[in-house]
């Protein structure tokens, strides 16, 4: 019974803490951004010189970002089968190329740290990254599972889930999982365009949440003539969106208000990302809260079970505990040896209810149940709460067994000898 609810308690506790770590932690859904703008009329002029015309304090953000979005052609030409596939493209600019808004999952080998590759996105047009739902599985099983076959032996490449046939393309010399990779060249073309543009994939983006779908490519005057076949003033309102990062100290919801006021010719309609997120997956924060504390109120059973356990062997071995006291044994001796062995049985369960919950727990993300759901939870042991957990157990077993062993150390030798 003990180890049951240790049991359940821990699967619960593995599944909880990767529904907060992907979705209660705000800084990693929104990648540091705190607003995003869309102008509906007409494209924003050159914030860093318009702010202040228009009464903001550029002062009042720490990083702006900018993003274009367009569909492109790429073919991989070192691909076993190459060919030409539709693909969205994310022109960036600004706060996207110092590392906000973006979660490297991967690193093209020579680059040691995230940020050489922002670095090198920075001073390199032709550099390029692009989301992990482009890499193929390590099998033929959609499975995030480190110990599956390495990519160098895979035969059957997977196409990544829920991506449209005309976007399936699955780019070959990094697989899902890898850390490190081989820079990869493509080629892209952007609509209406008769010559192609190189680029080098040098990072991956982590597209667990399928909210950063697409190659992420520097704005550069090559990247809008080729990819985009207009002019940066001619880009479409509707595919620029404008990210800004709050300095510290400031308010964000203000801040969004005096933006949408001061671009409200331009249609610029303003949104705090933390809001969105609360409201969109807030209930499941609190479902998964619920649930662990559905749980909790199991373990108390589990306590209440292992009193009673403990109160029937006092009085099952009624006699046994009278032979002892008639050899010698101290009350305390009797006690003490109930409390202990109250302790091991709590001790035993809890370690095999956590063990067991682990693996569950592991074949549970590795059958890549949450994925099919596109909930983009990965398997993360919270190793704090599963101490918190066999403490509580240990210190509950305890207490079930204090009023069985103060009962068993009141027993009268002669009376427990009478007893049957």
């Amino acid at each position: 019974m003990f180890s049951m609810v240790v049991f359940a308690m821990t699967v619960m506790g593995v599944i909880t803490n990767s529904v907060q770590n992907s979705y209660a932690d705000i800084d990693q859904q929104t990648g540091g951004y705190d607003i995003q703008a869309t102008a509906y009329f007409k494209s924003l002029p050159d914030l860093s010189q318009s702010l202040a015309d228009r009464g903001i304090d550029p002062a009042q953000f720490s990083a702006i970002g900018e993003r274009s979005t367009t569909s492109v052609g790429v073919i991989q030409l070192s691909a076993s089968v190459p060919r030409w596939s539709v693909y969205p493209a994310q022109i960036v600019d600004g706060g996207f190329l110092q590392g906000y808004g973006l979660h490297l999952s991967a690193r093209a080998s020579g680059f040691g740290s995230d940020a050489a590759v922002w670095e090198a996105l920075r001073q390199h047009p032709d550099y390029a990254l692009i989301d992990s739902s482009a890499l193929p599985y390590r099998s033929p099983f959609p499975v995030y599972d480190p110990s599956v076959p390495a990519p160098s032996i895979v035969t059957v490449p997977a196409v990544p889930p829920n991506i449209e046939p005309e976007n399936a393309f699955s780019m070959s010399g990094v697989s899902q999982g890898d850390k490190s990779f081989a820079a990869v060249p493509l080629w892209l073309t952007g609509p209406s365009v008769k010559q192609a543009m190189k680029v080098t994939v040098i990072g991956v983006v982590d597209n667990s949440d399928a909210a950063h779908f697409g190659l992420y490519i520097p704005r550069s005057p090559a990247s809008l003539k080729n990819l985009t076949s207009i002019s940066s003033s001619q880009t479409s309102p509707q595919s620029r969106t404008y990210y800004f990062k709050v300095a510290q100290g400031e308010d964000k919801r203000a801040l969004a208000l005096a933006l949408g006021s001061a671009y409200l010719d331009y249609g610029l309609e303003t949104t705090v990302l933390e809001d969105v997120i609360w409201q969109i997956r807030g209930p499941r924060i609190l479902l998964s809260n619920i649930l662990i504390g559905v749980v909790g109120v199991t373990l108390l059973l589990g306590v209440a079970a292992l009193a009673i356990t403990g109160t029937r062997a006092v009085i099952e071995r009624r006699q046994q505990i009278g032979m002892l006291r008639a050899l010698g044994c101290s009350r305390r001796m009797v006690w003490q040896a109930l409390l202990l062995e109250s302790f091991l049985v709590g001790a035993f369960g809890s370690i095999l209810g956590v063990v067991l919950g682990v693996v569950l727990s592991r074949n549970i993300f590795a059958a890549n149940f949450f994925e099919q759901y596109q909930t983009g939870l990965t398997f993360n042991i919270p190793w704090y709460y599963l101490a918190l957990i066999v403490g509580v157990s240990l210190f509950s077993s305890f207490l079930g067994a204090l009023l069985p062993a103060w009962q068993a150390g009141r027993i009268a030798p002669a009376e427990a000898l009478r007893y049957q």
